[in-house]
């Protein structure tokens, strides 16, 4: 559809006009009022409850605390694995010092030099295998609150900020329907979870049904498990 302005006897009014080929509907004047209002129920119907809002988050906090700790068990195995390279640098130093034939020399320095490119490698996985102290904001809180209010960014934003809403809501463009009702939208996959959990109600599974880890570690209850069993009585 396009916008275009129709003129009346005493101002021009605001309609969208179908362009497709073949379409039933097509030339036909909708007005502006009618596709935006209902554009912005839409919108509107996007945003979550609060007391369903608070369990997504605990939710989304759980899961980032889980891949933090994966992360440090990580760091640390990578810790040990830099030890041993070090300590077998070490040793063939010791031994190169003792060594007089020249061939025996060059095989120790051989395996020095790649004991040297491992050490560099694991040095550089462990260093960059947390995320950055306060990446936690970065990526949860800026996406809590698109996900906590979508209508409101689009209604007072830019038009480059609507744009970026549209694209992050939903997985394809609206379909107006010739019945001049919106069809159903195809919305992204976090506003497909958080409607899914909302009409589930309580259907919904518990968290330790779920395998988010294989790792042997104990979990102690998380706080979205607690939140989601008191929401579910």
């Amino acid at each position: 559809m396009t916008a275009a302005w129709s003129k009346g006897k005493n101002k021009h009014y605001p309609y969208y006009f179908c362009v497709t080929r073949g379409c039933e509907a097509k030339g036909k004047p909708v007005p502006r009022a009618k596709i935006e209002e209902g554009f912005a129920d839409i919108m509107k119907k996007l945003q979550p409850a609060s007391s369903l809002f608070k369990v997504a988050k605990a939710m989304l906090r759980d899961a980032w605390d889980m891949r933090l700790a994966e992360a440090k068990g990580a760091k640390d195995e990578l810790g040990r694995q830099l030890q041993a390279v070090e300590t077998q640098i070490d040793q063939l130093l010791d031994r190169v010092i003792d060594a007089t034939n020249p061939s025996v020399v060059k095989r120790y320095e051989s395996k020095i030099d790649e004991l040297e490119r491992q050490r560099i490698i694991l040095s550089e996985r462990q260093a960059k295998i947390l995320p950055p102290k306060g990446r936690l904001e970065d990526c949860i809180e800026l996406t809590l609150r698109f996900l906590s209010s979508p209508w409101y960014l689009y209604e007072n934003g830019s038009y480059a900020l609507r744009q970026t809403v549209l694209r992050l809501a939903f997985a394809e463009p609206l379909r107006y329907s010739p019945e001049g009702v919106y069809r159903t939208p195809n919305f992204t996959f976090p506003f497909k979870v958080l409607s899914g959990i909302n009409n589930q109600k309580s259907e919904m599974v518990l968290l330790e049904r779920i395998e988010l880890s294989t790792s042997p570690l104990p979990r102690e209850c998380s706080t979205s498990e607690l939140q989601q069993r008191r929401w579910l009585g």
